[in-house]
This record gives structure tokens, C-alpha cells and sequence, in this order.
């Protein structure tokens, strides 16, 4: 059983876990003292992980890799009391469970670890910026009556973007897009109607909604990310 008062001292090497342990990932009944991030990166006996997190819950799904090695996959749920974490892997896909402790001192995890086979150091670094969204390869947009399609220039920030109504000429624009975390700010330029626009939106998932201003006229939008 792990000790918060010293984390490296075990009086059982390894507590079962039942199959409902992660029916609920988003449910946890300890609170998050320390911001978890949305992502870390792990290293232990020669493996590199990252362990990317769900939501804002304490469950992380890990992926960790070594060359020549297949790669293993796992759930992890994290808990914390002062600069103390306890973790416990489950699900791992080579079969090998594990339980961490370790210490958090500002982005940095120093620890080790106890598993089914095996155990030792590790050490991680939490990642705390917003994960940023897949900008896709394909909006269809709705704004005002127009139906757009915004198509991506390979894996850049600038879509060409084609606007249709029914019994209008249709319109085509430059789209350049801006992200900090889910929020999204585009400006179209070169209009072939000269009415340039600001978009600003948020992500969520697949869908885009927002607002828009142009040199002439404005409202509401929002579009569909595919791709």
C-alpha cells in the first residue's frame, strides 16, 4: 500500500484492480492539487512514453516506445497529495501492471516504480499548455446563408476557401488561421468580393462556432472539421 508520508515505502508490492476500476474515467474522488497538464513525458529503464491526458480528469492513456521493442500501450490514474504522486498503470498491453510514486517539483517528476516483472527509476515532464486541436484538411462552413468549403494547403496554417448561396455569385477567399490552445482566430483576405473578414472561434472536438466581423456585415459561424 502506498505511504503519501514517505512515497517510496510499499507494505504490499502489488494491490489487484478490479475490471470497473476505469468505467468512469472523468470520476475521481481525490481533487488535483497540482495542475496536471495535458501531457507528459516519461522515461524509465530505457523507454520513452508519453502519456497524454483525458479531459480534465486524472486519467492518462500512455504509449510508451524503445527501438526495436513493440510498443505498449496503457491507462494510467494519477493521484496527488502536496508534491506526492501516486500512479497506478493498468490495462498495460504487454501484460506488466505497475504502481509509481514519485515527487513533483515544478514541471519535473523525479520516482520510481514497482511493476508485475520488473521496476526502477523513472522520471517524467508535464507538459501544462492546452493540447492544440487538428486543424483537419477540410471546413465545410456555415455563415449568414453561405455555405463554405475551406481546404487546407498541406499541413500549413492557410486554407483556400470557396463560398456558395443559392442565385449568388460565389465567393473565394485566402484564409490564414491562428490558434492558442481551442481558440481559433482566421483572417480572410484577397476576397474575390473585396469584403474581407475576421473569424473567432472555439474547437471543440470536431466543430468549430464562433463570431466574424467583415468590412461589410458580420454574425455568427460555424464549421465542421474533417480530415
Amino acid at each position: 500500500m502506498y505511504s503519501y508520508s514517505n512515497p517510496y515505502n510499499y507494505s504490499a508490492s502489488y494491490q489487484p484492480v478490479y475490471s470497473y476500476y476505469y468505467e468512469d474515467p472523468y470520476y475521481s474522488s481525490l481533487r488535483q492539487p497540482i495542475n496536471l497538464g495535458t501531457r507528459w513525458e516519461v522515461e524509465e529503464s530505457g523507454w520513452r512514453a508519453v502519456w497524454t491526458r483525458r479531459g480534465n480528469s486524472n486519467v492518462f492513456d500512455g504509449r510508451w516506445t524503445r527501438e526495436g521493442a513493440t510498443p505498449i500501450t496503457a491507462v494510467l490514474r494519477v493521484n496527488v497529495d502536496g508534491n506526492f504522486v501516486c500512479i497506478s498503470r493498468r490495462n498495460s498491453s504487454d501484460g506488466n501492471n505497475c504502481q509509481y510514486v514519485g515527487r513533483i517539483e515544478g514541471n519535473r517528476i523525479v520516482g520510481n516504480n514497482i511493476c508485475n516483472r520488473g521496476g526502477g527509476p523513472w522520471t517524467a515532464t508535464i507538459f501544462r499548455e492546452p493540447l492544440t486541436p487538428d486543424l483537419g484538411n477540410r471546413w465545410v462552413v456555415e455563415e449568414s446563408g453561405w455555405r463554405g468549403i475551406w481546404t487546407r494547403r498541406g499541413n500549413s496554417n492557410v486554407f483556400d476557401g470557396r463560398w456558395t448561396r443559392p442565385g449568388a455569385t460565389p465567393v473565394t477567399a485566402v484564409l490564414r488561421m491562428q490558434q492558442q490552445g481551442n481558440q481559433v482566430r482566421i483572417e480572410r483576405r484577397n476576397s474575390s468580393d473585396g469584403n474581407d473578414c475576421t473569424y473567432t472561434g472555439r474547437i471543440e472536438g470536431r466543430r468549430v462556432t464562433g463570431n466574424y466581423t467583415c468590412e461589410q456585415g458580420g454574425g455568427t459561424w460555424s464549421a465542421t472539421i474533417s480530415g
